[in-house]
């Protein structure tokens, strides 16, 4: 071992100790001071005035908000003890002798001399690491360049204090490392990548001038990883104009929520607020009007596709139906200026002067353009009240409101499509049809001022979800998901419709899989066209593909590979049903301790899940079990099998009828 890092490793952590020692001294004299000063006003309350009262209170929330940043620090610094940095860059900057040496960890630390010991993973000086190799090298800070030479890199793996692992690389990330890294077994839990980010991984996390950003990225790609590690960037550099609460992710379910909610906390921020699609949309709605389950609906089109509902449901995703919704806000417009219009008993205003006043309306609501034209036409015609004209055009929209005109819009759409929406119930499926069609009738104020959105999955929405989501939200956004992972639609045309929606955006493309082993990324990929698709050289099992002839021969075979998983050395396994009856029939049969995932699934407390793909998707297991798959479905492209064969880190079973 390298003697010269493990004295360094022993002054970092006898620093950190010291820190650590003083802070927890420092908490424990707040926690004093708060419960004295807490005491003395309940003894004293009736001596104190009201101003002596408040300075006391005020006093007391500064202790407290002063314990709260403290503890949060001293987590850091109980972090470092064990594990203070990852990766060393030795830098001789241009027309220098020295080579200083730089260490990079999960968090930045300067002992109380003011030295820095680490630097975090988001620092200027961390981009040498990131993206360079040996050689020249230059990163940017307040404005200036540094130029120079990159003469070492070293990565460590650090646990209880001690190196483990000590590799030079001259890439950004040393093989060896990577694959062991990747070898791990999974948790509940999405793991932070900041040891193994690649530069192409980097380059989009650390992307401050984008203000959209497209990530396509293959299974196992990390790009759920990545938009969240650029929000953890983003707060990092961006400190003083945006802070966690300015974030919002829209997350596919509860569970995925769940599964994500810890990167930010490990990366030394604050969880950002999440909400799904539905949650999200409802919070703009003002009627007392119930909303369907979109999860109910997603089941009904995967495992029904061919069913009247499915039918309905996907026709909404559909350009007719969008040409058929503008077309029919265009023809509400036009019974407002189909006629002339009685002013007073000796003014008429023509059509054709009326029609005036609507020609180029710069997309605003048709409510609040009657509202503006009415105020023209008082001004002009010199009438003492614009109201009554306004009056007269709402009038003839022949709809009070948003939703009566949108169910009457529903009415003529063809047979069959027309829903089983009512004033009382909207179908999650026209949940962003109305609220496009709301903000086109008569607007909707955004209730949260929201900076940046992040939307995962992206391939489960629709184009006009997007276009809801770009008028509310019209910010920054980190859009992230695969098409070939789409469930319930083909999605060829979707990135080239999303570039065109959204202004200033930057499309990024990952190929390369790093979750499951080469195996099972070869085998995966025949059922998608994406030739591009790759994996990293880390081999495992082959894929089993077991025949059986009935479900107690399944039954029998699925219980023999989940007692050869409980003694591996495995921890998750998630059997994953091509339908919800086949859930159901095993939840009967399997007599162990398994997780159900569903729609009101949050946390998963068993290292056996069983679940259907629409719950699946985006989490990862070190063992997948399919065991309801058609010979069949093995010969042809597929969506839904490709995105359950690639939830295996490791090892991929598959039963066969």
């Amino acid at each position: 071992m390298n003697v010269k890092e493990e004295q360094y490793l022993k002054r970092v952590i006898k620093r950190v100790n010291e820190k650590a020692d003083s802070l927890g001294e420092t908490i424990d004299s707040n926690e004093d001071q708060y419960k004295e000063l807490k005491r003395h006003t309940v003894d004293y309350k009736a001596e104190l005035d009201k101003y002596e009262v408040y300075n006391y209170q005020q006093t007391m929330s500064f202790i407290d908000r002063r314990s709260t940043l403290e503890t949060g620090i001293l987590q850091k610094l109980n972090y470092q003890k064990s594990s203070p940095y990852f990766a060393k860059v030795g830098f001789q900057y241009q027309q220098e002798q020295e080579v200083e040496p730089f260490y990079i960890g999960r968090y930045g630390f300067a002992d109380d001399r003011g030295e820095q010991l680490i630097y975090d993973w988001r620092a200027p000086i961390a981009s040498l690491y990131y993206e360079f190799n040996l050689g020249q090298g230059s990163y940017e800070s307040f404005g200036k360049i540094f130029q120079g030479n990159i003469l070492e890199k070293k990565q460590f793996e650090i646990q209880d204090g001690e190196i483990q692992l000590l590799v030079d690389t001259e890439d950004t990330v040393n093989d060896e490392f990577l694959l062991q890294e990747l070898s791990q077994s999974s948790s509940h839990e999405m793991k932070t990548i900041i040891q193994t980010i690649q530069k192409e991984q980097n380059e989009v996390i650390r992307n401050t001038k984008t203000k959209n950003l497209i990530i396509q990225g293959v299974a196992g790609s990390g790009k759920t990883a990545i938009a969240l590690h650029r929000m953890a960037f983003l707060l990092y550099q961006k400190r003083a104009s945006l802070t966690a609460e300015d974030i919002l992710i829209i997350s596919p379910n509860l569970i995925f929520s769940s599964y994500i909610s810890n990167i930010l906390p490990e990366l030394g921020e604050n969880d950002l607020q999440q909400l799904d699609i539905t949650t999200l949309g409802k919070s703009f709605m003002e009627e007392t009007v119930s909303v369907s389950s979109r999860q109910t609906e997603l089941t009904e089109i995967i495992e029904r596709p061919n069913s009247q509902r499915s039918k309905s449901y996907r026709y909404r995703d559909s350009s007719e139906f969008f040409e058929k919704l503008t077309a029919y806000l265009q023809q509400l417009t036009q019974q407002v200026v189909a006629e002339d219009l009685v002013l007073t008993q000796e003014k008429i205003l023509s059509k054709e002067n009326l029609g005036r006043f609507f020609e180029n309306p710069r997309q605003q609501p048709l409510v609040v353009l009657i509202e503006q034209v009415s105020r023209r036409i008082a001004e002009e015609e010199r009438l003492e009240d614009s109201k009554p004209v306004a009056a007269k055009l709402k009038k003839r929209i022949g709809f009070s409101n948003s939703l009566s005109a949108y169910l009457n819009f529903l009415s003529t759409l063809p047979q069959g499509c027309q829903g089983d929406s009512d004033k009382n119930l909207l179908a999650s499926s026209d949940l962003y049809p109305y609220l496009y069609f709301k903000l086109r009738f008569e607007g909707i104020k955004s209730k949260q001022q929201i900076k940046h959105l992040v939307i995962d999955e992206m391939q489960d929405y629709s184009m006009l979800h997007f276009r809801v989501l770009q008028a509310l939200f019209p910010g920054e956004k980190t859009i992230c998901g695969d098409i070939n992972q789409a469930l319930t639609k083909d999605q060829q045309p979707f990135l080239e419709e999303l570039s065109d929606l959204l202004p200033a955006n930057q499309l990024v493309t990952f190929d390369k899989s790093y979750r499951s082993s080469y195996e099972i990324v070869e085998f995966a990929k025949q059922f998608v066209n994406n030739p591009e698709m790759t994996a990293v050289k880390r081999h495992g099992n082959p894929v089993e593909i077991i025949p059986v002839v009935d479900f107690p021969d399944k039954l029998i075979k699925l219980k023999q590979k989940l007692v050869e998983f409980q003694q591996s050395r495995f921890t998750t396994c998630g059997i994953i049903c091509q339908s919800l009856q086949e859930v159901k029939q095993l939840i009967t049969e399997l007599s162990m301790p398994l997780t159900i995932i569903n729609e009101n699934t949050s946390k998963v407390e068993e290292n056996i899940v069983l679940t259907t793909i629409q719950y699946a998707k985006g989490l990862e297991f070190d063992t997948v079990i399919l065991p309801d798959i058609e010979l069949g479905q093995l010969k042809q492209t597929d969506n839904r099998l490709y995105t359950s064969c690639t939830r295996a880190l490791h090892q991929l079973i598959i039963l066969t009828n």
